[in-house]
């Protein structure tokens, strides 16, 4: 979404990840159920969330270092930055789970007539296909994507864990900037979790999440069928701007057709503003010619 002079422009492709398409694409090809439907929601949300929560965790991040002083100075702190960090850090966590659950809720939606696909748990659906026990109905490039997921078992471990016990602890490395995470209830090895350089892992973490997400649905957006939709272009003048846009990759702005301009053309002062420089205008009206 652009903003400029009270007018908004919402269609910016160049923008759009293959979440974001496939939102766009999918009901040409595919009948969501209403819970799949929000969680196809959830998969870019949850993600935006945990970008959002790191964010703010870095925004804490110095404020251990009064935890610190407090330690050194009266020999003990109340660490109630270290618990405002950590709870954020969780959070973190969990948000990046939720967003491959989402994943996992529209995967398990499209693909519900696999009799051995398990419809009601990522970690059963994760495991089943991870052990090869799904039949060959289910599609070899998702069945090697979620092979691939080394780090699934750890996010869900720390997921479940932080649904159901107390806040961990995070403090500073002495000499260092960075931070360990300890949660006592969450047990690695027989001994509880410890993760060095926490906002380290999460980054990666993270990483290997959107390369999921990624991967997910570049694939799903590889088996839908041609379609038209209504995509709104903006809102200008206190008015929607709406054109029909075709499957097409790669998408641009020049994309699709304008129907809005057979009234703003004949309203004065509600000319699309960026019309003069839009393919999807000029296309209509070579189309009206």
């Amino acid at each position: 979404m652009t903003i400029s002079n009270a007018h908004v422009r919402t269609f910016a492709p160049e923008q759009w990840g293959e979440v974001d398409f496939f939102k766009v694409f999918y009901k040409g090809t595919h009948a969501l159920r209403p819970d799949a439907k929000k969680a196809l929601g959830g998969v870019s949300s949850h993600f935006s969330k945990a970008s959002i929560l790191y964010g703010l965790a870095v925004k804490l991040l110095p404020n251990l270092q009064i935890d610190e002083r407090e330690l050194s100075e009266k020999g003990h702190t109340p660490a109630k930055n270290g618990a405002e960090f950590t709870a954020v850090v969780e959070e973190v966590f969990t948000e990046l789970y939720s967003s491959v659950e989402c994943a996992r809720k529209v995967l398990s939606d499209i693909y519900r007539g696999i009799p051995k696909l398990p419809t009601d748990s990522t970690r059963k659906f994760f495991q089943r296909i991870q052990s090869g026990d799904i039949g060959a109905s289910f599609p070899s490039e998702l069945r090697e994507l979620i092979v691939s997921c080394d780090w699934y078992e750890e996010l869900r471990t720390i997921r479940d864990e932080l649904t159901h016990a107390d806040i961990g602890h995070c403090s500073l490395e002495r000499g260092t900037k960075y931070v360990t995470y300890m949660h006592t209830g969450v047990r690695s090895n027989g001994s509880p979790l410890i993760v060095n350089n926490v906002m380290g892992r999460i980054d990666e973490l993270t990483h290997k999440v959107s390369i999921f997400l990624g991967g997910v649905f570049n694939f799903l957006n590889g088996q839908l069928q041609p379609t038209e939709v209504d995509q709104l272009c903006g809102f200008f003048f206190g008015r929607g701007y709406l054109r029909k846009l075709p499957l097409h990759r790669p998408l641009t702005f020049h994309d699709g057709h304008c129907v809005s301009l057979h009234w703003f053309e004949d309203a004065e002062g509600f000319r699309c503003p960026m019309a003069d420089n839009c393919g999807a205008y000029y296309n209509a009206k070579a189309k009206s010619t």
